[in-house]
C-alpha cells in the first residue's frame, strides 16, 4: 500500500470519469481465477479465498472446478458436493482413529463444499432445496467445532418473537475480559462462512469473535425476518448478549461489516454508542445503489410489457445462475420480484455524520475504481465522520486484494484490520 492509501487520501477516479460505472456492485472480477462467466468466477474466488483459514484446500477446490462446465449450475452443484462427500469420508476415518485434529480441518472443508451450491440455489423457487442444503453443511461445521482447541459456543441470540444464530469464539478458557469484534455478513453469508473470514486471525490475536445471522441473512427471512432498514436494532441485540458475558471487556467492542455488512455495521455504530470502533469492507451509505439498475428496469418493464417478459425468459434461461443469484436477494429483502429492489431500499442509508466512534473504511480496488457508489461513500465518511480515526484504505490489485470484500487475500485482511483494530481499542 502507498503512503496515499494509508492516509486516506488515495486518488481514485471521480464518479464522473468512464471507467466508473453505475452498475452498482463489481460482480464481475477483473483478475480471473477459472471461470469465463463472471458469477461463477465471482463464487470461486470467494471459495478460494477461504484457503487461508481452513475452508478450502487449492488443490481440491481447483479440481473441482476443472470439472464444472462452464455456466451450468447442476455441474456446480454436482462437484462440489462430491468433493465434500469425499473430504467427509476422510473426516469419519480420522473421527474413528481419534485424529481429532485431522477430523476438524476436514469437516471445516467439507462445509464449504456442501454449501458451494448455495451461490445459484433459488431460495424463492425451491426453499425445501435451499433450506436443506445449508442445514446439511451447517450439520459439518458443528461437528468440526466439538474438535476445536479454542472454545466455542452456538448461541441464539433473543430478537423479537425469533433468536438470531450464531457463535462466540474466544482464545482460551480463561476467565479474562478481552476485546471482542461482532462480525456481520452480507446478503450471500450464512453465519458459519464468517468464521473463515476473520476468526482465526481474531484468536491469534487474544480477541474473542462473535459472528452472527441478522435478520435478512442465514436462513432467517424463512422466520419472516427480512433485512432491517434500521441495523442497530438487531446489533443492539447482540450488544445486550455481550454485555451480560464476563469475558467481554464492553469498552472495547467493535464491529465489523462485509459486503452487504458494510452497511449494517455503520448504519448501526450511527445508533449504538456501545460500538467501539466500527470497520466496514466497504461502507455502503445507501443500499438503492448497490443494484444493477439496467437488471432492475428490464424486471419493472417485463411487469408491463410481453415483449419485455420474453426477453426477460430468454435471459433467465441463458443466465439461470445469476438470476438465481438475484433470487436470494429478493427473498432476504421479503420481495416478491427483482423490480421492486431499488424502490424498496430507499430508506436504506447512513448518515455518515452520526458515526461518533473510531471509523474504518475497507475498498477493494477494483470496487473503487469501478463503483461510483464506494467512491462516493468512501468520500462522504471522511468528509463528515467528525472522529480523529476516520481511516480509509484501498487494497491494492498487485497483492491479490482485488475482489469484492478482499476475499481473495484473507491473511492481508486481517493484517490490515486487526492493526488498525489494535490501536483504535486501546
Amino acid at each position: 500500500m502507498t503512503a496515499a492509501e494509508e492516509s486516506g487520501k488515495t486518488p481514485g477516479r471521480l464518479a464522473s470519469d468512464p471507467e466508473a460505472t453505475e452498475k452498482g456492485l463489481p460482480r464481475n472480477p477483473r483478475i480471473k481465477f477459472h471461470f469465463k462467466r463472471e458469477e461463477f468466477d465471482f463464487f470461486f474466488q470467494w471459495l478460494a479465498g477461504m484457503q487461508s483459514h481452513g475452508g478450502v484446500s487449492i488443490g481440491e477446490a481447483y479440481y473441482a472446478a476443472s470439472r464444472i462446465r462452464e455456466g451450468d449450475i447442476e455441474s456446480w452443484e454436482r462437484e462440489w458436493t462430491e468433493l465434500a462427500r469425499r473430504v467427509e469420508r476422510r473426516a469419519e476415518a480420522s473421527e474413528a482413529s481419534g485424529h481429532r485434529v485431522s477430523a476438524r480441518e476436514s469437516l471445516l472443508r467439507a462445509y464449504t463444499y456442501y454449501r458451494a451450491p448455495l451461490a445459484f440455489i433459488s431460495p424463492l423457487a425451491e426453499p425445501d432445496r435451499y433450506r436443506s442444503t445449508y442445514e446439511h453443511a451447517r450439520d459439518r461445521f458443528r461437528r468440526a467445532t466439538s474438535y476445536f482447541d479454542a472454545p466455542i459456543e452456538a448461541v441464539e441470540i433473543p430478537f423479537r418473537d425469533a433468536a438470531l444464530p450464531g457463535y462466540f469464539l474466544k482464545p482460551d478458557a480463561a476467565a479474562v475480559r478481552r476485546k471482542t469484534l461482532l462480525m456481520i455478513g452480507g446478503g450471500d453469508t450464512f453465519a458459519e462462512d464468517l468464521y473463515y473470514y476473520l476468526g482465526p486471525a481474531a484468536l491469534n490475536r487474544n480477541y474473542n469473535y462473535i459472528f452472527v445471522d441478522l435478520p435478512g441473512q442465514g436462513l432467517l427471512p424463512f422466520q419472516g425476518l427480512v433485512w432491517p432498514e434500521r441495523a442497530e436494532e438487531p446489533v443492539g441485540a447482540v450488544l445486550d448478549y455481550l454485555c451480560d458475558r464476563p469475558d467481554v471487556d464492553t469498552d472495547r467492542v467493535a464491529i465489523f461489516g462485509l459486503s452487504g455488512g458494510g452497511h449494517l455495521a455503520p448504519r448501526a455504530a450511527t445508533g449504538e454508542k456501545r460500538i467501539k470502533a466500527c470497520v466496514a469492507c466497504a461502507l455502503i451509505l445507501d443500499f438503492s445503489a448497490v443494484w444493477n439498475r439496467r437488471f432492475v428496469e428490464l424486471n419493472q418493464k417485463a411487469q408491463r410489457s410481453l415483449p419485455y417478459r420474453l426477453l426477460k425468459s430468454f435471459f433467465a434461461w441463458k443466465r439461470r445462475a445469476y438470476f438465481n443469484m438475484v433470487d436470494t436477494y429478493v427473498w432476504r429483502f421479503g420481495l416478491q420480484s427483482a423490480a421492486d429492489l431499488i424502490d424498496a431500499t430507499r430508506n436504506y442509508t447512513v448518515d455518515p455524520a452520526k458515526i461518533s466512534c473510531p471509523f474504518f473504511n475497507i475498498v477493494a480496488q477494483q470496487e473503487y475504481e469501478q463503483s461510483s457508489g464506494m467512491m462516493i461513500a468512501a468520500r462522504e465518511a471522511q468528509r463528515h465522520i467528525s472522529h480523529e480515526t476516520n481511516d480509509l484504505v484501498i487494497m491494492p490489485a498487485d497483492e491479490g486484494a482485488d475482489s469484492h470484500g478482499v476475499g481473495t487475500n484473507l491473511g492481508l485482511l486481517s493484517q490490515v484490520t486487526f492493526d488498525w483494530l489494535d490501536t483504535a481499542l486501546q
